[in-house]
C-alpha cells in the first residue's frame, strides 16, 4: 500500500514537472518573441540581462541568444548557491530555450519597425506574457530576475519593485549612451511598464478584486443587503473604538470590482456616516472567486 502510494505521488510530481517545462518553454518562445521582432529592432533595451544583451549585440554583432548564456553563466552560479536547484533548473530550461527560439527558430521571421509606440506595446505584452507563464511554473528568465532577488534578500527592507526598477533605469541610461539618442530609453521604460502590466495579468489575472473594511452601528442591515442583493457573504470582527472603547463591529467583505459601486450604494443608503476602508486585492480564490488550483 506504502509503495502504490508512493509510486502515484512520484507520478503526480513527474507530470506536474513536465507541464512545468512545457509552458516554461512556451513562455520563453513569447519572450523570445516579443525581443526578435518588436524591442530589438526598434533599438529598444528594456532592462534586464536582455537588455545589456541587446545592446551589446548593436555594439558588436554577436547573437542575442548566446550573449543572453554569455551574461548568465555567472549569475546562475550564484543562484545555485544562494538560491535552490529546483528554481534554477527551471530557469536555465527558460534560459536555453529562449536563445534556441531567438537565435535559430525566429531568425527568418520578419521584424516590425514601422512605429516605435506600436513595438512597444505588442513587443512588452509578449514579453509580459512569456515572462508571467515562466515565473508562474516557478522559474524565472534569469539574469536580473536572480540578481534582484538576492539584492532583495540582503536588503531586506528594499521593495523588490524598488530594486528590479533600479537595475532596469541603470541598463536603460546605458542604452543612451550605445544608441546616441534619448528616444529609445523613453521607448524602453514605455515597453517596461507595459511588461509589468502583462505580467501580472498573467500571474494574477486580469479580475482586480476589492477588499472593504465597514465600520457600522446599522452592520446587520448592511449585511443583510450584501446577502440579498450582492449575493455574497461577509465576515464581522469584533472590535472596539480605541477613543471611545464602545464596541462596534467591523465587516468584511471582498467583492469584485464590478460589484464595488452597488455595494457603496447600499452603505450610503443604510448608514452615510459609515467608516468604510477599500483596498485592492491582486488576488481572491475560494467560493464566488476563482478556484485556487
Amino acid at each position: 500500500m506504502i509503495k502504490q502510494t508512493w509510486k502515484a505521488i512520484q507520478k503526480n510530481l513527474a507530470a506536474r514537472w513536465a507541464v512545468d517545462l512545457l509552458l516554461t518553454v512556451i513562455g520563453s518562445c513569447f519572450f523570445a518573441l516579443g525581443t526578435h521582432c518588436f524591442t530589438a529592432p526598434n533599438h529598444m533595451a528594456p532592462g534586464g540581462a536582455t537588455g545589456l544583451a541587446t545592446i551589446i549585440n548593436f555594439l558588436t554583432g554577436i547573437p542575442i541568444g548566446v550573449l543572453t548564456i554569455l551574461i548568465n553563466i555567472p549569475i546562475l552560479v550564484l543562484g545555485f548557491w544562494k538560491i535552490g536547484r529546483r528554481y534554477m533548473i527551471k530557469t536555465i530550461v527558460s534560459l536555453i530555450a529562449y536563445s534556441f527560439f531567438l537565435d535559430l527558430v525566429l531568425v527568418r521571421m520578419p521584424v516590425y519597425t514601422n512605429d516605435r509606440m506600436v513595438a512597444c506595446i505588442f513587443g512588452g505584452v509578449a514579453m509580459g506574457a512569456g515572462i508571467g507563464l515562466v515565473m508562474s511554473r516557478g522559474g524565472s528568465t534569469g539574469g536580473m530576475d536572480i540578481i534582484n532577488k538576492l539584492i532583495q534578500r540582503r536588503f531586506p527592507h528594499l521593495r523588490l519593485g524598488q530594486v528590479q526598477f533600479t537595475t532596469d533605469l541603470i541598463i536603460v541610461t546605458l542604452s543612451i549612451a550605445a544608441y546616441g539618442s534619448v528616444e529609445p530609453a523613453f521607448y524602453a521604460l514605455i515597453c517596461l511598464y507595459i511588461t509589468s502590466v502583462a505580467l501580472d495579468a498573467v500571474l494574477y489575472g486580469m479580475n482586480v478584486c476589492k477588499m472593504i473594511y465597514i465600520v457600522s452601528k446599522q452592520g446587520d442591515a448592511i449585511c443583510s443587503r450584501i446577502h440579498s442583493e450582492l449575493d455574497r457573504g461577509a465576515t464581522v470582527l469584533k472590535s472596539y473604538g480605541s477613543y471611545t472603547g464602545e464596541e462596534r463591529p467591523t465587516i468584511m467583505v471582498a467583492v469584485r470590482q464590478t460589484e464595488y459601486y452597488r455595494l457603496r450604494r447600499i452603505i450610503r443608503e443604510v448608514d452615510p456616516d459609515a467608516f468604510v476602508i477599500m483596498t485592492s486585492a491582486s488576488e481572491i480564490v475560494g467560493e464566488g472567486f476563482e478556484e485556487l488550483v
